[in-house]
């Protein structure tokens, strides 16, 4: 009787340790590696309503144990929207939101957009900046700065991609398709021009350096890969398209072909649309692939991470022509004559 009460006795010290094992691992451990993670506490938002929202957001490992803590730690939160980091426990991020922590605080927000241009942006960031210094920032301002020599020198110094094919005679923006596309938080107080391009083009080299090897086994410079990968952005509009859209224009390249790019006049054109006239056709400009060989000068738009791999390991097929029907599927031809036909019979613009 007395050895039965013993391992009773184990069984319950153990069972408790072991729970509060795991309640201290889950409150005091990050969830994850580094990534940032942005949540908003909306008016009103309970303890226990965060913890729903910082688990669907992948930030803390237990509800249970988190609602635990909050059940004999009450605290209240503060409305805000706020970067936090699957680095962090459970306790920092309810500090953080209790005290409102300016460091985390998201005070304006900034989304580039996946195919867009430079002109585009520097709208966007032009209100951005406005907002910030609380005086009026113009977009022409914006791509004055993006477009100066000396700037693009410095530029050039900080970030291994950026070369002097970005300043060729002929090059619309330099900095054109350079700028990685995604949302943006812009906590600095003080932020500037450069302080935002240095957060667009940070982005960028996390994205583009895993490419390095995929660069020199196409013997491109990153200026030409980002050049292709920007038309295989604007000429896709499926996914499962962008490896096979790109391989075309690799057979084509490899022909010495024409690209025969729509894209490219329309960014010459400064215009978008699906219609281009044979007059378009003849703009004369080295962005227009219906008139120089080889890649246009630049690059036409942003890019996404998904082109960028889809370029880097892009479908060999004997396709040498694309078709895009009205819904977005793409027919693929092998000849000038099945490409004709194609294009007969679901032309729709």
């Amino acid at each position: 009787m007395k050895k039965k009460l013993i391992i009773i006795i184990l069984a319950i010290i153990i069972a408790v340790g072991g729970s509060a094992f795991y309640y201290n691992h889950a409150i005091n451990s990050a969830a994850g590696t580094d990534e940032t993670v942005v949540v908003t506490v909306d008016a009103g938002d309970t303890c226990h309503k965060m913890i729903t929202k910082l688990s669907q957001s992948g930030l803390i490992e237990s509800t249970l144990a988190a609602k635990v803590y909050v059940k004999f730690h009450p605290t209240t939160l503060k409305a805000n929207t706020y970067k936090l980091n699957k680095n962090m426990n459970f306790k920092q991020m309810l500090a953080i939101m209790h005290t409102a922590n300016t460091k985390y605080v998201v005070n304006n927000k900034l989304t580039v957009k996946e195919g867009t241009t430079l002109s585009q942006i520097a709208i966007d960031v032009a209100a951005c900046l406005t907002k910030i210094q609380k005086k009026t920032v113009t977009p022409e301002e914006v791509l004055k700065q993006w477009s100066d020599t000396n700037y693009l020198n410095t530029l050039m110094s900080k970030y291994w991609f950026i070369k002097a094919d970005t300043q060729k005679a002929g090059i619309k923006y330099p900095l054109e398709g350079y700028f990685y596309p995604e949302t943006y938080y812009i906590n600095e107080k003080n932020a500037t021009l450069d302080t935002i391009t240095t957060k667009l083009l940070d982005a960028m080299n996390t994205k583009l350096t895993p490419y390095q090897s995929s660069m020199t086994a196409l013997n491109y410079t990153p200026h030409q890969f980002l050049t292709l990968s920007s038309i295989v952005e604007r000429e896709s509009l499926f996914d499962a398209d962008r490896p096979k859209i790109a391989g075309v224009f690799m057979n084509r390249l490899k022909k010495n072909m024409y690209l025969q790019s729509d894209v490219t006049v329309n960014y010459a054109l400064g215009r978008t649309g699906v219609k281009v006239s044979h007059k378009m056709l003849k703009t004369k400009s080295p962005y227009n692939t219906y008139l120089h060989k080889g890649l246009p000068i630049g690059p036409v738009a942003t890019v996404s991470q998904k082109t960028l791999e889809a370029v880097a390991h892009y479908t060999p097929s004997d396709y040498y022509y694309f078709f895009a029907k009205k819904d977005g599927t793409v027919i693929y031809s092998k000849t000038y004559k099945e490409h004709q036909k194609a294009v007969k019979e679901n032309k729709w613009y």
